[in-house]
C-alpha cells in the first residue's frame, strides 16, 4: 500500500516555501492587517477633489501604497490556508485578508466615476502639465474606455461589497473538494492497495497498470459524483454571480463584459474555439493510436496518460538543473533568478501533504519574490508543470521590476504565454538530446499531454462554460444533471469514434476545475499554448534582438493592453495563424508518435 500523505507539520523545511520572507511571524501580518484596516477609511479625504492635480496625485500613491500592502496581507494569509485546508486559524487569516482587500475596493470605489465626470478637457490638462501624471497615461486611458459601464460611485461602491460574498461561492468549492472530498482506495492488479486523493491521482493515472489506471479514475470521479448536487448548487451561485455582475455593468451577456476588461475583441475568442473545433481530427488520430498501442478495445479517460513508454524520473534537484539549462536562450540573468528560486530563495513548496490544494499555481504581489505551489512527483509530467509555474514566476519578476504597482499586474491572456513558452523551451531541449526510442516517446507523450489540456480539454471547457452561462442568462435552470450532459455530449464529440465517453464519470469533469469559476478563463490556455509554441519558435531560432523583445513583453506587465503586448513581442492573436501553428506541432507529434510506437 501506498504511503498516506504526511500531515502538513511533518514536511521537511526546505521543501516548503519561506513565507517568513513575507512575514518573520504572524504578529507582523497582524501590524500590516490593523495598518491597512487603518489607512483604508482615510481615502473618503481625496474624494470631491481630483481635479485639483497634486490632489489626484496624492490620491494615486496612496493607492497603490494601500494595494501592494493589502497584496501582501492576502497573499501570506492565502498561502498558509493552500497548503492546509483543514487548518482553521489559517481560514480564518484568509477570510479576515479577504475582507480588508474588499474594504479597499469599496474605499476606492468613487475614483472612477469622479474622473469621468470631470468637465471635457480637464483630465488631459491635468496629465499635460503635472509631470507626477505621466506615468498614469494608460490607466487614464483604460478609465475613458471603461466609461459606458462605469456606474455613479453609489453603485461602484455597492458593487464592491458585493465582491466579498459573490465569492463565497468559490471558497465553498475549495473548502469541500481540497478539504472534505475523500476518495476509495485504488487497488492495482497486483493487489496492492493506493491512496487517492486530488493530490496523487494524476501519478496514479500515469501507471502502466491498467487496473490501477481504472480504479484510480473511477474512484476520483465517484468521489465528485457523491456530491454531484451540491458541486452543482456551488457553481450554479458562481454562474449566477456572474451574469449578475455583467448585467449590473450593462454588458449584455458575462462573456462580452469578462473580454472587455481585458479588451479582447470577441472574434479572437471565436478564433480560439473555432480553431480547436476544426482541427479535433488529430486528436481522434491520437486516441486511435493510443488504443492501438495499449491494445484495448476502446480508448477511455482512465488511458489517456498511460505511458506509451518507461518515462524518466527526476529528483527536484535534477528537475531544477533540466530546466536551468532548458531555459538558457532566454539569458543567464533569467536562468540565475530560476536557479536561485529553486534553491536557496525558497520560491517553491514542493510536494503534496494532507490537506494541500491539488495542482500548481505561481503567486506573488509586489515587492516580493515569486511563491510557486506544486505536488511534484517525480514524473516528467511534474517537472514541465514547474517549467510552467515557473513562467509564471519569471513574468511576475520581470513585470515588478520593471513597473510601478499599478502596472505591476498582468492579465490570463498573456500570462498563460509565458507559462506554456517555458514548457515549449524544455520540451525542444529534451528532443534535441540523443535520445533513446524509450525517453523520445516518453518526452512526445508528456507533449501531448500538456497539448491535451490546453487544446483539447480546456476549449471544451470553454464551450461547456458558455452554454452554461448562456443558459443563465436566459433564466433557465442549472442543475448538476443538467451540466453533466453537456459536457459528456462535448466529450463525445471531442473523443470521436475512437473514444467512449462515460455520462457520468466524464460528465462530471465540469465539476473539477476551479478555474471554471473565473468567468471566462480558460479559453485564455489554448490561445496562451498557441502563443508560446509560435513565440518559442522565433526565440530559438534567433538571437538576442528576438529574445529582447519577449522579454519586453514580460517585462510589460499591465502597463499595454493584452494584445498590444503580444505586438511587442511581434505576435498578432487576432489572426488564426499562431493558433493553426500550434496545431501543426500537434500533427508533427502525432506523426512522429505513429513512426515510433
Amino acid at each position: 500500500m501506498t504511503r498516506p500523505l504526511p500531515p502538513r507539520h511533518e514536511v521537511p523545511l526546505e521543501a516548503t516555501w519561506n513565507l517568513t520572507s513575507l512575514y518573520p511571524e504572524v504578529t507582523a501580518w497582524e501590524a500590516d492587517a490593523q495598518a491597512l484596516a487603518a489607512a483604508t477609511p482615510q481615502l473618503a479625504q481625496y474624494a470631491g477633489r481630483l481635479a485639483e492635480a497634486q490632489t489626484l496625485v496624492a490620491l494615486l500613491e496612496e493607492a497603490q501604497r494601500l494595494y501592494v500592502l493589502a497584496g501582501r496581507v492576502l497573499l501570506y494569509a492565502s498561502m498558509n490556508f493552500d497548503v492546509d485546508t483543514t487548518n482553521q486559524t489559517a481560514a480564518a487569516l484568509r477570510g479576515r485578508a479577504m475582507s480588508l482587500y474588499v474594504a479597499l475596493e469599496t474605499a476606492m470605489a468613487f475614483v472612477e466615476p469622479e474622473l469621468l465626470a470631470l468637465e471635457t478637457g480637464r483630465l488631459p490638462a491635468l496629465q499635460e502639465h503635472t509631470p507626477a501624471l505621466a506615468r498614469y497615461a494608460h490607466y487614464f486611458a483604460n478609465v475613458q474606455r471603461r466609461a459606458p459601464y462605469v456606474r455613479s460611485g453609489e453603485v461602484e461602491r455597492l458593487l464592491a461589497q458585493a465582491g466579498e460574498p459573490l465569492s463565497a461561492a468559490q471558497s465553498a468549492y475549495v473548502m469541500l473538494v481540497e478539504g472534505e472530498l475523500r476518495f476509495a482506495e485504488a487497488t492495482d492488479s497486483q493487489g496492492q492497495r493506493h491512496q487517492v486523493a486530488t493530490g496523487t491521482v494524476d501519478a496514479l493515472l500515469q501507471s502502466p497498470d491498467r487496473t490501477l489506471r481504472q480504479q484510480a479514475w473511477a474512484s476520483h470521479q465517484d468521489g465528485f459524483l457523491a456530491f454531484k448536487n451540491t458541486l452543482g448548487a456551488i457553481y450554479n451561485g458562481s454562474v449566477r454571480g456572474d451574469v449578475f455582475q455583467a448585467r449590473a455593468r450593462g454588458h449584455a451577456t458575462a462573456l462580452d463584459a469578462s473580454l472587455f476588461t481585458n479588451n479582447i475583441p470577441r472574434e479572437v475568442y471565436a478564433l480560439v474555439l473555432d480553431a480547436c473545433q476544426r482541427h479535433l481530427p488529430i486528436w481522434h488520430r491520437y486516441w486511435a493510436l493510443k488504443r492501438r498501442a495499449l491494445g484495448t478495445e476502446r480508448f477511455e479517460a482512465c488511458d489517456l496518460f498511460a505511458p506509451l513508454a518507461s518515462p524518466p524520473q527526476y529528483t527536484f534537484a535534477e528537475a531544477t538543473e533540466l530546466l536551468c539549462t532548458a531555459f538558457a536562450p532566454l539569458g543567464e540573468a533569467y536562468v540565475a533568478a530560476v536557479r536561485a528560486g529553486l534553491s536557496h530563495e525558497r520560491w517553491v513548496d514542493r510536494y503534496p501533504n494532507q490537506g494541500k490544494l491539488s495542482g500548481a499555481y505561481s503567486s506573488g504581489t509586489y515587492g516580493t519574490h515569486p511563491f510557486i505551489l506544486m505536488n511534484f512527483d517525480g514524473t516528467l509530467s511534474g517537472v514541465s508543470t514547474l517549467a510552467h509555474e515557473l513562467g509564471h514566476s519569471m513574468h511576475t519578476w520581470h513585470a515588478t521590476a520593471a513597473q510601478p504597482p499599478i502596472y505591476a499586474n498582468y492579465t490570463i491572456f498573456v500570462a498563460e504565454v509565458a507559462s506554456n513558452f517555458n514548457q515549449a523551451l524544455m520540451r525542444d531541449h529534451l528532443l534535441k538530446q540523443n535520445l533513446s526510442r524509450e525517453v523520445e516517446v516518453a518526452v512526445l507523450e508528456e507533449a501531448m499531454s500538456n497539448f491535451h489540456r490546453y487544446l483539447f480539454l480546456m476549449p471544451l471547457l470553454a464551450e461547456f462554460e458558455q452554454r452554461v452561462h448562456t443558459l443563465a442568462e436566459a433564466n433557465e435552470p442549472l442543475t448538476a444533471e443538467g451540466m453533466s450532459a453537456i459536457m459528456h455530449e462535448l466529450f463525445v464529440r471531442g473523443y470521436g469514434p475512437e473514444g467512449y465517453a462515460d455520462p457520468a464519470r466524464d460528465g462530471i469533469v465540469w465539476a473539477q476545475f476551479p478555474h471554471l469559476y473565473a468567468c471566462y478563463y480558460v479559453y485564455q490556455y489554448a490561445s496562451g499554448i498557441a502563443a508560446a509554441n509560435a513565440l518559442a519558435e522565433v526565440v530559438l531560432q534567433g538571437g538576442i534582438e528576438e529574445r529582447e523583445r519577449y522579454l519586453a513583453c514580460l517585462r510589460a506587465g499591465g502597463s499595454v493592453y493584452p494584445l498590444d503586448a503580444l505586438r511587442l513581442a511581434g505576435l498578432d492573436l487576432t489572426s488564426p495563424e499562431p493558433l493553426d501553428r500550434a496545431f501543426g506541432v500537434l500533427d508533427r507529434f502525432v506523426s512522429r508518435l505513429e513512426e515510433l510506437v
